[in-house]
């Protein structure tokens, strides 16, 4: 080096002690074109310029440099461009940079594990798997410096493994992480949500430095739905799901909401195509709402089909959960609808920006997401009782008769065999001709050891039957065989159906989202050995193999018919697969439970008119099976009450008036038409509720005349709430044209409910500010409403307003009006 060198280097290091970025820029130029600029200052400098927003002209002096230099470090500064070109989003340039230094340095960890991890960005499954298995093959496990590089390989192998469906694989290398640090909260949630997606059971087993109690501590919001039926675990392991513990941050939506002629409702959801709700999206009335819909999945044929149906569809980027959120802000959403929760394949963290100003959940997670930024949970009285809402910090919003949405033409299913799929035999299925067969399609992560254990006493108890599963992988069905010996049941017995007969989006596991540590970002590095930190972060049956080789051709649904009776699972219900069932014509037996998650098969089953399919115990959930098994006549009569009751279960267009009618309840904002701008309905004044409680003992008449007064009261904003307790619905028939004609009429089922529970139910439903009481029978003068809450706004300090009431007789003739003493003894006994 020429002292002109010396000079010119020396004064590069001055300009950057100075943070002289411009002159220091000039020099290093200078340096590299002649081969002599040191790679320490080429990856100072070259950070520098990045984080001052000149990434591009890094990448240029980069390129300059490995042109110019004759270096043993080439691979390094090889490494730098390729991390440095991730970070701007040249991803296929990055993959080069990357390859040309693993060509030079093989052995280079972090180029490998930088390569891994942009090869899962770039969906390139398996080629980042070997990446990582190639990482893990040259890292030493003996020396403790290399323990951070080890645990974020063996995770990553985990979290695509899992992606990939290569579950043992994902689960072994979740239980080498945990026993080089047990410390790890989200991998052992991953361990329990792998070994359930498995039957591996039990599924907490212990692991070195880790107890059963410590997993079962750690388990997953989606994984506590299915370990036990306890309401407050479930919302504790809510409370605990990485988007709660983090601070939560400034709303970007208006608390106000906006001005629009329609109210706009987002919808999210990863992939639309195979999401129980694909049909709900055309019903909506256009001339009151605007259908958004955000997603970030694969883009299918379905999800295109489904999404053309919508106003608009916007894709969201798949990394930033902020970004992602401002995207829905800047539509100004109304209402934002999530469709997972806290599922596997949600993104909690978009919500918690809160991108809209009322968010709903709806129904992917059966429990609470026991996040702030949720204000509502859509629910029914069946499957979220009064007893239930303390488990949940979102208010229900209750729909009548069902929550469960399930949107599949029900004239692709047939109660009758006579109707099926062409092909779709029993022979074809690998199933017995003359044998009972009860099913359950469900996830194989619903199912629990305590479930498996009541299926194989139902075998038990009807000997000419079998029980057929849907299960996507060998080592599950060999675990279930397995377990149904151990139980004295033979594996024969169970037959598996073809193809991934319990797909369901919203049952799927993608443990790499919310579940597992982030992608860990590729750092910039200095000189090897520190060339690169550490980033932080039993086969089938012979004679069944032939059919089930022709059966993969055929719609998995296609297949439900053939069975007898589907079995739900428990203490999680499967709603997808028993709404599948029901759609087939097939009768479903399950049993409640304490918890949200293990009533929402049951809702289905009271819509359906067949409350005697819901069980309260495991004895009778067993008894039934075994005696609807030997008494086909029984049987016969639940499937054609199912096959007449079938299609108001699935009436899509009455679900999503129902829907509407909440959108606009717990809207906020302001609506315009084109002329002049009004409200509607006039979001400044208080919401009163009007509830109208009856059950058996009221008339049709008395009940129709009371909803009448309500729709005619001149205050401008209330909801009317209808609760039926009666046995029947002929109160609800009557009552039919006018729950078409007003969206302010709420109408909801709670079948055999005392009057003074009908009355409390009332108020859980209610959304209102204020609460006026109306019995079937009153009748309310118009200007009842405005007249009582005109002394609430106006006497802050008032608790209760009574009014004066006309008594009358039983002929219809008024009688003596109390006076005022005996009015106010009347007050003081409610």
């Amino acid at each position: 080096m020429t002292p002109s060198d010396e000079a010119q280097l020396q004064a590069l290091n001055q300009a950057l002690a100075a943070n002289e970025l411009t002159q220091a820029a000039r020099l290093a130029f200078v340096l590299a074109k002649r081969g002599i600029l040191p790679i320490m200052q080429l990856i100072g400098l070259a950070s520098l310029m990045n984080q001052s927003g000149q990434g591009a002209r890094a990448a240029e002096l980069y390129h300059l440099w490995l042109n110019c230099t004759e270096s043993p470090l080439l691979f390094a500064a090889w490494y730098n461009l390729g991390v440095l070109q991730i970070q701007a989003d040249e991803q296929h340039d990055a993959e080069q940079s990357l390859r040309a230094a693993l060509a030079i340095k093989p052995d280079f960890i972090d180029a490998r594990m930088a390569l891994g991890t942009l090869q899962e960005r770039l969906c390139q499954h398996e080629a980042a798997l070997a990446s990582w298995r190639a990482a893990l093959a040259q890292i030493d496990p003996d020396q403790p410096a290399s323990r951070p590089q080890q645990i974020q390989a063996l995770n990553s192998v985990a979290r695509v493994a899992a992606l990939r469906h290569h579950y043992p694989e994902a689960e072994d290398a979740c239980a080498r992480s945990l026993q080089l640090d047990p410390r790890q909260p989200e991998v052992m949630a991953q361990w329990i949500g792998l070994r359930q997606q498995q039957c591996a059971w039990p599924v907490c087993a212990p692991l070195p430095g880790l107890t059963e109690a410590d997993l079962n501590d750690n388990a997953s919001a989606a994984s506590a739905l299915c370990l036990a039926d306890d309401p407050a675990a479930q919302l504790a392991a809510a409370a605990r799901h990485a988007v709660n513990r983090l601070p939560q941050p400034a709303p970007l939506a208006d608390e106000q909401g906006y001005v629009h002629r329609r109210l706009r409702i987002g919808y999210l959801c990863a992939s639309f195509g195979r999401h129980r709700t694909a049909r709900l999206y055309p019903q909506h009335e256009r001339t009151q709402f605007d259908i958004y819909g955000f997603s970030w999945g694969e883009q299918d044929p379905d999800s295109l089909q489904v999404t053309a149906q919508m106003d608009h569809h916007i894709r969201l980027s798949p990394g930033s959960d902020l970004q992602a959120a401002q995207t829905i802000r800047a539509h100004e959403i109304d209402i934002l609808v999530d469709l997972h929760g806290l599922d596997e394949e949600g993104r909690p963290a978009i919500l918690a920006h809160r991108p809209a100003p009322v968010q709903v959940a709806w129904p992917g997670h059966a429990g609470s997401s026991a996040m702030p930024a949720m204000d509502y949970l859509l629910a029914d009285a069946f499957a979220l009782p009064p007893s239930l809402t303390a488990s949940f910090t979102e208010q229900a919003l209750y729909l009548p008769d069902c929550a469960q949405v399930h949107t599949g033409n029900t004239a692709e299913a047939s109660p009758s065999r006579g109707a099926l799929h062409a092909g779709t035999t029993r022979d074809a299925a690998g199933l017995p001709s003359d044998a009972f067969v009860f099913c359950s399609f469900a996830s194989a992560r619903t199912l629990t050891p305590q479930q498996f254990a009541s299926w194989m006493r139902i075998l038990r108890g009807v000997p000419d039957s079998v029980l057929w599963l849907a299960a996507e992988s060998e080592p599950v069905r060999d675990n279930l065989r397995m377990t149904a010996l151990r139980h004295g049941v033979a594996s024969e017995r169970l037959i598996f159906a073809p193809g991934d007969a319990n797909a369901d989006v919203s049952q799927r596991i993608r443990p790499d989202s919310g579940q597992f540590t982030a992608h860990a970002e590729p750092q910039q590095s200095h000189l090897p050995p520190h060339a690169g930190s550490p980033a932080r972060q039993p086969s089938l049956h012979a004679g069944l193999r032939e059919s089930q080789t022709i059966a993969r051709a055929i719609p998995p649904r296609a297949w439900l018919p053939l069975a007898d009776l589907c079995l739900d699972t428990y203490p999680c219900s499967s709603p997808g697969a028993s709404a599948d069932a029901l759609q087939a014509g097939i009768p479903v037996l399950t049993l409640a439970g304490r918890s949200h998650a293990a009533r929402t098969s049951g809702s289905l089953l009271h819509a359906a008119r067949l409350p005697e399919l819901v069980a309260r115990s495991a004895r009778s959930y067993e008894d039934k099976a075994i005696r609807l098994a030997s008494r086909p006549q029984e049987l016969a009569r639940l499937r054609r009450r199912l096959a007449r009751n079938r299609d108001t279960v699935f009436d899509t267009p009455a679900l999503v008036r129902h829907l509407e009618a909440l959108y606009l309840q717990v809207a906020r904002g302001t609506l315009q038409d084109h002329q002049e701008p009004r409200t509607t309905p006039d979001v400044h004044l208080p919401l009163v509720s009007i509830l109208i409680p009856f059950g058996d003992h009221d008339s049709g008449e008395a009940i129709e005349a009371t909803v009448h007064c309500a729709l005619e009261q001149d205050y401008a904003r209330c909801e009317i709430i209808l609760s039926d307790s009666s046995h029947d619905d002929s109160r609800k028939r009557r009552l039919t044209k006018l729950l078409a004609a007003h969206p302010r009429l709420r109408y909801n089922r709670a079948p055999a409910l005392p009057a003074d529970d009908n009355l409390d139910h009332c108020l859980t439903l209610a959304l209102g500010d204020y609460i006026a009481v109306a019995p079937p029978g009153d009748l309310l003068h118009a200007g009842k409403i405005s007249r009582m809450m005109h002394f609430y706004l106006a006497y802050p300090g008032i608790g209760l307003v009574a009014c004066w009431r006309q008594p009358v007789g039983a002929d219809g003739a008024p009688l003596p009006a109390l006076r005022g003493d005996e009015f106010f003894e009347w007050v003081e006994q409610l």
